[in-house]
């Protein structure tokens, strides 16, 4: 199996230090999944294994990172033969994911975005339900389907430039143009709306849903003080998405 991300498997991981990234996404998703000490996590989309390496840091007790792109994995599974933590890491689509579950909690950092159809998100979804106990978390990073799209220069403050092409409708094709350094990435994804989202979830048997908007870590403040945030938190471009996986009938 391959995708886009093999042939930048490398480049991307070093998106991950930037500074919004680090004080921003994962200070955010790291706080809406909260203690995490003893639970089996799920990584879905785990790319080069930032996430993954974190959770089993914070106590969790088994971990495994499922990705479809083979060089994610690649990358991966050397940092983890450099430092092993016991992490596992499987080739697979998401659509199934249940076949290494069941898990207490699901996580994913912007993998729903590419599904192409509202039947392919709906078997995406199916799939995170699938490997989850009855009961257990999805915890995702999203996009936010109001981020500044016009306007390319709007999140260079904090270390991206983002320019995007498509029609702002559920499903369409979107064209995102990411650099940040000398680093230059174009991913190929899709547009939706939380309605969007939230219809494939509840199709999919997972409930309380609620978005959440990202918070700034006390570090990022202390590092560039709190006026240097207002633009970014009027309009992240990520959201934080959290649901449950239905209680089995009684």
């Amino acid at each position: 199996m391959s995708s886009q991300y093999d042939s930048f498997a490398h480049t991307y991981r070093r998106l991950g230090a930037i500074d919004v990234r680090r004080y921003v996404d994962q200070f955010s998703f790291m706080k809406v999944l909260g203690d995490i000490e003893g639970k089996s996590i799920l990584d879905v989309g785990c790319g080069t294994g930032v996430i993954t390496r974190v959770l089993k840091q914070r106590g969790a007790r088994r971990v495994v990172g499922l990705d479809i792109s083979e060089g994610m994995l690649e990358a991966a599974r050397c940092e983890e033969g450099k430092s092993p933590l016991g992490v596992e890491y499987v080739q697979r689509d998401l659509i199934d994911a249940g076949a290494v579950g069941p898990f207490d909690i699901v996580t994913a950092c912007f993998v729903l975005p590419h599904a192409a159809s509202p039947e392919q998100l709906f078997a995406m979804c199916k799939g995170v339900s699938e490997a989850l106990s009855p009961g257990g978390r999805f915890v995702a990073l999203q996009p936010n389907d109001g981020f500044a799209v016009n306007d390319p220069e709007f999140y260079r403050a904090y270390g991206l430039r983002a320019s995007v092409e498509g029609r702002l409708e559920d499903a369409a094709p979107m064209t995102v143009n990411v650099s940040s350094g000398d680093i230059e990435i174009t991913i190929l994804t899709q547009y939706w709306t939380r309605a969007g989202y939230e219809a494939a979830l509840r199709r999919a048997g997972l409930v309380d849903i609620q978005w959440r908007s990202p918070e700034v870590s006390p570090e990022g403040i202390a590092a560039h003080g709190e006026q240097f945030w207002s633009n970014y938190r009027a309009r992240p471009y990520a959201m934080l998405l959290e649901c449950t996986k239905a209680p089995a009938p009684r």
